[in-house]
């Protein structure tokens, strides 16, 4: 399975469609979003119906409503974590967020709000902010049991 991670797009959608369509869109399963979407997936949803969608609300996202600003799912049987990260204080520090992480039993933080790329294996968890979508992405891949992840820059 492969999905595609996303963060703070801020409505600079043709981004978003230029790595949907260099990923290959036959290819992707999943797009994840972290949050700072200004409709983003509403609109990703009317071009790409074909996708399942995970996505979080951030800071700037004052006009959609309905959507949690954390979310816990699984990806092909690994447990993840997904929230924009304002409300864990990751531009100070990243230890609630770790903390929140270990406390669902996830294996897998995906967060965003600081607009830069960072990706670091802590205490069994899997941190990963993918930056902005203006400028990076990352890409989940799993092979049987093991899961790849990729940080790209556009």
């Amino acid at each position: 399975m492969k999905a595609i991670v996303l963060s703070d797009s801020h409505h600079f959608f043709n981004s978003i469609m230029d790595i949907i369509e260099g990923e290959g869109r036959k290819t992707i399963d999943l797009i994840i979003h972290a949050g700072d979407v200004h409709r983003d997936v509403e609109d990703m949803m009317a071009a790409y119906p074909e996708y399942r969608y995970e996505y979080v609300l951030g800071n700037n996202d004052y006009f959609t409503v309905g959507v949690p600003f954390d979310r816990v799912f699984s990806f092909d049987g690994h447990k993840v974590f997904l929230t924009h990260g304002h409300n864990y204080g990751v531009k100070r520090s990243l230890g609630r967020l770790l903390a929140q992480g270990k406390k669902l039993g996830a294996e897998i933080c995906i967060f965003g709000h600081t607009h830069m790329r960072y990706f670091e294996q802590k205490d069994g968890i899997c941190l990963l902010n993918p930056g902005s979508s203006v400028y990076s992405y990352a890409v989940l891949e799993t092979k049987g049991d093991r899961l790849d992840i990729t940080i790209k820059e556009r």
